[in-house]
């Protein structure tokens, strides 16, 4: 019974510990090559808080002196607000890996770790006919990509997979970008035949797609291209926010056209439109989605979503970028959460001071062990009075009972071999 006891107590305050320590999952971010990234981290200020942040267990914030030149800070005046997120500048491949962030207040030490992916998005696709090799070939290439993408074949006509002979290569540079390169003997005795290339990135987040095909008008051989890309991601936010639904074109287009589109189970529409001949926007959601003017020329369609509400815009957001030859396809799904009690009450919770559930726990603590100690003396004392009350039981019975009476309650037992040997 004491050593489950004392079990019991050391995982109740090894729990206790756990969470009084404040550690949590690892939160996983991806960033793109080249561009600024910024890693969480967040905490309750004290006014005498010191925060550092290592990767691995290299310290890389406050910066000691063999990491001066280390692309990291973190906004000083931010910090007095509980905000510890550092900043990583100009990110590359060297700066994969996990994080940890470290605050410490008086005797206390509260970690939280940041799991960083970098990755160089496919920004574009070349498709082309050569004659290198001798013979004709379809020749489809991408570069400057991390991780390396997966490259496919096909035709606009139904073409037997065996039949598309194709070789693809694999390299990477000196800072760890892939290039790939793939080509594709063309067909025999088929002039009419547009090739397919497909490359798809290793997060399965992008899809290329670029086709050629060649036709002969009037002895005139006439070769067509098209480029087309799509992407998918993922917005959570919580109902009432403002957000911003990502669109961007990878080229620097001229004339094109923006069309936003909204779908879910039970119904579809159209956002908005843009031409950018005309520079006009129609708006089919007058007040609650908005596209900025001043950004469209440049490319970026990014929709601006006011007050989302989870039942109107939980669904698949679509843009659509089209110009000639071009085509770039975003898909966004969006799950907008409403507040619920139990939203409610972790809202109210994040805002109590810490020491509160600190001095709660603490207290149960102390209860626990005082009832456990309680209990261990009950149970000793029982003991005791138990083996009182068995030897005054055995006294009465021996003083009751006369010797004759005992011989003859006895006398199923084993008989006296001494008496036995004088009968």
């Amino acid at each position: 019974m004491r050593t489950s006891a004392h079990v019991s107590t050391c995982v109740f305050l090894t729990c206790f510990l756990t969470k009084a320590n404040g550690n949590a999952e690892d939160v996983n971010v991806t960033c793109q090559y080249s561009e600024d990234c910024l890693l969480p981290c967040s905490f309750t200020p004290s006014g005498e808080d010191e925060v550092r942040w290592f990767k691995q267990d290299v310290q890389i914030y406050p910066q000691t002196p063999n990491m001066e030149n280390y692309r990291a800070s973190v906004s000083v005046p931010e910090l007095s607000l509980g905000n510890a997120s550092i900043l990583l500048r100009r990110c590359n491949l060297n700066d994969r890996g996990r994080y940890r962030c470290q605050v410490t207040k008086k005797e206390r030490t509260d970690y939280s770790f940041v799991t960083l992916r970098v990755e160089a998005p496919i920004r574009f696709v070349d498709i082309q006919m050569t004659r290198l090799s001798g013979y004709e070939e379809v020749m489809c290439s991408t570069s400057d990509v991390y991780p390396h993408p997966y490259i496919s074949w096909s035709t606009d006509s139904a073409t037997p997979s065996e039949t598309l002979k194709y070789t693809t290569r694999i390299k990477s540079d000196n800072k760890g970008l892939y290039s790939v390169e793939s080509k594709l003997k063309k067909l025999v005795n088929q002039n009419s035949l547009t090739y397919v290339c497909t490359i798809n990135s290793s997060s399965a987040d992008q899809m290329w797609t670029a086709s050629l095909s060649e036709r002969v008008h009037n002895n005139v051989t006439i070769t067509s291209k098209l480029e087309t890309v799509s992407t998918w991601s993922q917005i959570n936010s919580s109902e009432g926010q403002n957000l911003t639904i990502p669109c961007r074109s990878p080229w620097n287009l001229g004339n094109f056209t923006l069309t936003w589109s909204f779908r879910r189970a039970d119904m579809s529409s159209k956002i908005s439109t843009y031409d950018s001949r005309t520079q006009r926007i129609s708006n089919h959601w007058n007040g609650t989605a908005l596209l900025e003017p001043r950004f469209l020329q440049a490319g970026d369609g990014s929709l601006r979503l006011l007050g989302a509400q989870s039942l109107e815009h939980t669904g698949e957001f679509t843009c659509n970028i089209s110009a000639l030859q071009r085509n770039c396809v975003g898909h966004t799904r969006v799950t907008i959460t409403a507040p619920g009690p139990e939203n409610k009450d972790l809202k109210t919770k994040s805002h109590t001071p810490l020491w509160i559930p600190v001095t709660v726990v603490l207290a149960t603590i102390l209860i626990t062990v005082a009832v456990i100690v309680a209990i261990t003396k009950l149970q000793n004392k029982f003991r005791q009075t138990a083996g009182a009350g068995t030897a005054r039981y055995s006294r009465e019975v021996k003083v009751s009972v006369n010797k004759s009476e005992e011989i003859t309650e006895g006398s199923h037992l084993n008989p006296d071999p001494t008496k036995e040997g004088n009968t």
